[in-house]
């Protein structure tokens, strides 16, 4: 016989004793839709995920360590809470827009100064991404033998970076061009190397 997951709303912890009020009102105030998403009923939480038109949707959660394990959702007890973060996944491939991590359990003493920030930098990213929507990308440098290419976009928002590859290897679209730079700089040595 199948069990499945109970509604335990009647016996969680207090909401001023969780995650989910502080991580939704940092959103908000920082103008940035969502809506709750739980992709597979075996999760144990569900995530935020923003709601942008015509943008991939950024995925977000808080990490608690509780009762000797680490639990994961926009709603987790803020005893132990040791992490807050939103990524995206789209064509490009899957990165932090934001990422806050502590060494050990508990280390946020301020969720809501930690929530603020990756609010923060999600209406950032929110605000930037539209400008790659139709953006003429310039092949800057290439390695023939496995069509890897590392390219740039200049945008309202800075210079973007993309390296990529037919066989799957990409790193970016970022404002951060010296790390995409330096990715692809690796990936043409270490294909180098093979070939020798």
């Amino acid at each position: 016989m199948t069990s499945w997951p109970h509604d335990l709303s009647k016996t969680a912890p207090a909401a001023a004793e969780r995650t989910g009020a502080i991580l939704t009102a940092a959103l908000t105030a920082h103008g940035v839709t969502f809506r709750v998403v739980k992709p597979w009923r075996s999760l144990p939480g569900a995530s935020l995920v923003t709601t942008a038109a015509g943008q991939p949707g950024v995925w977000i959660d808080a990490h608690s360590y509780t009762d000797r394990r680490a639990v994961s959702g926009y709603d987790v007890p803020l005893a132990g809470l040791f992490g807050i973060s939103a990524v995206i996944t789209d064509d490009f491939n899957t990165r932090h827009v934001h990422g806050d991590f502590t060494e050990a359990p508990a280390d946020i003493t301020d969720p809501a100064a930690a929530a603020d920030a990756m609010a923060s930098a999600v209406a950032a990213h929110l605000a930037a991404y539209p400008s790659l929507t139709g953006a003429q990308w310039v092949t800057i440098a290439s390695h023939p033998a496995s069509r890897t290419e590392y390219r740039e976009v200049v945008t309202a928002h800075g210079t973007w970076a993309h390296a990529s590859s037919p066989t799957g290897y990409t790193t970016g679209p970022s404002l951060d061009t010296a790390s995409v730079w330096g990715a692809y700089q690796r990936r043409v040595a270490d294909l180098t190397a093979e070939t020798r």
